[in-house]
């Protein structure tokens, strides 16, 4: 058995699947599972079949030309992939697959359903020499902004437009990405073979790539390096029982039952191990030594950078202008004709009862919803017309109502992604930002690992790596304790001494009136008033909308004199 999986030919073969492991690994870790790979590599197979046929090229132009061709066929591909989500993103790529296949079939230039030979062979020096290219090339990927940004998108596609991740572009990426490492697959297949037919690039080939991935573990590499060695190793044991001498012949009706104990094994590994053989959290303590030595040669070679925002300027101007904005929801009007400014260095309290339109206005704001009327300016500048992640990179951040942390980004990674959104972020900004919430001793930790306190003060930090000049907080103090309320609110309150305009939104009206500068009051989508936090517990309409009289009256102790 040990000869088996040492052979030259199962080695060869493993490296080939490894680096469909890789390309399957890119996509599905930006939250897309693409079914269509076998039609990649099919692309990636014959277009090196037919340049080393009829043009002699070495290797390395050879695996270049099939990377590209699948790479191109692939773009109207993703850009219709990325508008599909859940069964209808497999049932298209599954049927895109099977479409590839089928035209190869059917062009006789190629050989047709007969089949294409001639291609000389490759030498398992160069096929192991090409699998540790696109590893380090893919490994170089997935630790840049771009692999932050997919793994991000992966996790929430909505936080990572918060965060400035232009989500759509991201998902293309990927796919294309991912097209073109896979037709290299295709490619050192097709000199493997010698001879490729369609039959080799059907649907069980697209279940079979996207199993190393599953199987191993999507969160990292080293997932899709595990993944395609049991899955190759196990495929190939089974294969392999009847030539095998010292297996007893009693054993030897396993091979009838090949595929049935193939997938049962599938089966229970994936129910055991649902984030695969290498999970999130292995991956990150292997990488935690480099992880360490990364952020200390950053530290030491930074230069003295700017604190995380400018010192105050213009302290009073009007950040954030909203200007006769309504937004209806069917028959509801969740917003009528608000007009609204919020300056810079201060706090305004968003208040009001379930569905006057608070979460909303936030929403119109930050771009999730659109508004139907009237306009959004930041800075003088208009922003309504912006999607979310253009709105986020001109100075708009926010938080949401329940927490939406990355489950699989650790705090410095959320707080990288963050800082992506700011033309002068750096390891400062980050470090600052990590000892501003009180998580600079946990940079490797993983949101699960935190306290329901440290989520919400990791999203706001995920929101000020990025240097906004407004910030939104919508309900960031749902599910804290007194002590854990009143750090809030001191980070909020050291949040709005840096000039930073803020829009608070929180039930706890001790919390919103004790902090705010001036109170703005919805009531059923019209704003009512805009005061003072003791004109507002003062005024009788105020008392007669709001439908929490009793809150509203104990919130007024919160209120400074």
């Amino acid at each position: 058995m040990i000869d088996i999986l040492l052979s030259e030919s199962f080695l060869s073969l493993l490296a080939i699947n490894a680096i469909a492991a890789i390309g399957m690994n890119i996509v599905y870790a930006s939250g897309q599972l693409n079914l269509g790979q076998a039609g990649f590599l099919a692309i990636g197979a014959y277009t090196v079949a037919v340049l080393d046929v009829e043009l002699g090229w070495p290797l390395l132009p050879l695996l270049m030309a099939g990377a590209a061709v699948s790479a191109v066929v692939a773009v109207p591909i993703a850009l219709g992939a990325s508008r599909l989500r859940g069964i209808y993103l497999i049932m298209g790529t599954l049927a895109v697959g099977e479409i590839v296949r089928i035209a190869i079939g059917n062009i006789d230039e190629v050989g047709g359903l007969q089949g294409y030979f001639g291609q000389a062979p490759v030498s398992t020096g160069g096929i192991f020499g090409s699998l540790i290219a696109v590893l380090a090339l893919a490994a170089f990927l997935m630790a840049s902004r771009v692999g932050l940004q997919i793994r991000a998108v992966f996790d929430d596609e909505d936080a990572a437009a918060a965060a400035g991740v232009a989500t759509r572009r991201i998902r293309v990426l990927a796919v294309v990405t991912s097209a073109a490492t896979v037709g290299v697959a295709g490619g050192l297949l097709a000199k493997w073979l010698t001879f490729i037919s369609p039959s080799d690039f059907g649907i069980l080939k697209s279940f079979e790539i996207a199993l190393y991935t599953l199987i191993g573990g999507v969160h990292s590499l080293l997932g899709a390096l595990a993944g395609a060695t049991f899955t190759s190793g196990v495929d190939k044991v089974l294969g392999s029982v009847e030539r095998i001498d010292y297996i007893p012949t009693a054993l030897h009706f396993l091979d009838d039952w090949r595929q049935v104990i193939y997938g049962s094994l599938v089966i229970v590994l994936i129910a055991m191990l649902p984030e695969g053989l290498v999970s999130r959290s292995a991956a990150l303590r292997f990488q935690r030594p480099f992880r360490r030595l990364r952020r200390t040669l950053e530290r030491r070679g930074r230069s003295a950078a700017a604190p995380l925002t400018p010192p105050p300027r213009d302290r009073g101007a009007v950040r954030l202008r909203l200007d006769r904005v309504g937004h209806r929801y069917g028959g509801v009007v969740a917003l009528d004709g608000v007009t609204l400014e919020v300056r810079a260095g201060e706090i305004l309290a968003l208040i009001g009862a379930n569905g006057a339109g608070k979460s909303t206005l936030i929403e119109v704001v930050s771009g999730r919803v659109a508004s139907q009327q009237g306009a959004v300016t930041l800075d003088g500048e208009r922003i309504d017309r912006l999607r979310p992640e253009r709105r986020t990179r001109a100075g708009v951040a926010r938080t949401f109502q329940s927490v939406r942390t990355f489950a699989h980004l650790t705090v410095e990674e959320t707080l990288r992604l963050g800082a992506m959104a700011a033309a002068r972020a750096s390891r400062r900004t980050i470090d600052d930002v990590a000892n501003l919430i009180g998580l600079g001793d946990r940079l490797d930790a993983l949101p699960a690992e935190l306290t329901l306190a440290d989520q919400r003060r990791l999203e706001i930090g995920r929101a000020l790596a990025g240097d906004p000049t407004l910030l939104m907080l919508d309900e960031p103090s749902v599910g804290m304790n007194d002590d854990e309320r009143e750090e809030l609110a001191g980070l909020i309150g050291e949040i709005r001494d840096r000039g930073i305009a803020v829009v608070l939104v929180d039930h706890n009206l001790d919390l919103a009136l004790g902090l705010a500068d001036r109170v703005a009051v919805l009531d059923f989508g019209t704003l009512l008033t805009v005061a003072t936090p003791q004109d507002v517990v003062n005024d009788d309409r105020v008392r007669a909308a709001y439908m929490g009289v009793e809150d509203l009256a104990a919130g007024a102790e919160a209120v400074p004199e």
